[in-house]
Formats: structure tokens, C-alpha cells, sequence
């Protein structure tokens, strides 16, 4: 099911069976998801809250207490039907933005699709499916390659390309053209 998921989202997935587990929960349900989230992706609320409870309290927050012991985190977690359907959510945004990957903006989006304490408590801090679709949407879709991550991608070519024509023969592999521009980049 998570093949899709980027390795950040698989990310708030650990994060929220870490959440639950400390709550003394027997299932991970949505309010872990945001949990989760708020852990891993800090810099997405920070684009889209400037309230800092949120980050420090949301537990507290959605009325998250923890109910008897800590569960071992090495016990595998059931996702209860909310958590699921907002994973699904995730995956449907994703594939409707044209997003081959579902990203922790995705797991947002599906978080406001599922109705619940979670929903509820991002909707408290002004956060709506709208708005934030589209600053998933600008998030996801920005580039790889900057104009100066570009101009060094560039100068990496040239060098190896200048390594190649100096030290190697046509007939030896591509691994050797790389372990030498590796030593002429030191």
C-alpha cells in the first residue's frame, strides 16, 4: 500500500505508531497521523500556521490522554478505518494534483477529508482543503533542479567530461569516470 508513499510520508506513518504507542493506544487512528505529521513535516505547518500551540500541543489539543501503559513501539499498530480512508485520501490527492508520489502535503489534504478531532483542530487553526491544495500543490510541484543547483549539475558535467577526455580510455566502464572526478574534486 505504501509503495507510492515518499520516504517522509512513510515517515509520519512510524512517527504516528510512535505517538499511539506512547499514548497507550491499541490502533493508530487519524489524530496519530497528525501527530505524525506535525513531527516529521514542521516546515509544511509553518507555511501554512503561525500558531505555535499547534505544534507543541495538538495531543492536548484534540484531547489525546494517554490511557494506561505505553505500548511496546515494536508492536505492530492497526490503522483504524479513519487512518485508512485518510491514507486513500492521500493517495486520490496525489493523483489528482498528477503526482506520481504521495507527499506529507497529500497526508494534510487527506487529513482535512476525513472528518474528526484532527479535521477539527487544523480547521480551529484556519487551515481548509482549498487553501492548503494549494500550497500542496506549489510545494510538490517545485523544481529539483534550482537555477544554482543547476549551474553546479553543470559544472560537475564539464569537469567530468574534461576527467574523461584526460584520464581514460573509451573502453573502460563509467564507474572509473566517476571515482575519477571524485578525486579531482578534492
Amino acid at each position: 500500500m505504501f509503495e507510492r508513499f515518499t520516504e517522509k510520508a512513510r515517515r509520519v506513518i512510524f512517527f504516528a505508531r510512535y505517538e499511539a504507542a506512547v499514548l497507550g493506544a491499541s490502533y493508530i487512528d487519524h489524530s496519530h497521523l497528525l501527530l505524525g505529521l506535525l513531527r516529521e513535516d514542521k516546515g509544511l505547518f509553518s507555511k501554512l500556521v503561525h500558531d505555535n500551540d499547534l505544534l507543541k500541543n495538538a495531543a492536548e489539543l484534540m484531547g489525546l490522554k494517554p490511557s494506561g501503559d505505553k505500548v511496546s513501539t515494536s508492536v505492530d499498530l492497526p490503522l483504524t478505518t479513519e487512518a485508512k480512508r485518510v491514507l486513500v485520501f492521500a493517495a486520490e490527492e496525489a493523483e489528482s494534483m498528477g503526482d506520481p508520489h504521495v507527499g506529507t502535503g497529500h497526508v494534510l489534504l487527506g487529513l482535512l477529508r476525513e472528518p474528526g478531532a484532527a479535521r477539527d483542530l487544523l480547521a480551529a487553526r484556519g487551515l481548509e482543503l482549498t487553501g492548503v491544495r494549494k500550497v500542496v500543490a506549489e510545494k510538490e510541484r517545485a523544481p529539483l533542479v534550482t537555477p544554482t543547483n543547476r549551474q553546479i549539475v553543470d559544472s560537475l558535467r564539464t569537469d567530468f567530461r574534461a576527467a574523461m577526455a584526460k584520464r581514460l580510455n573509451p573502453e573502460l566502464e563509467p564507474a572509473v569516470g566517476y571515482s575519477l572526478l571524485a578525486e579531482t574534486a578534492k
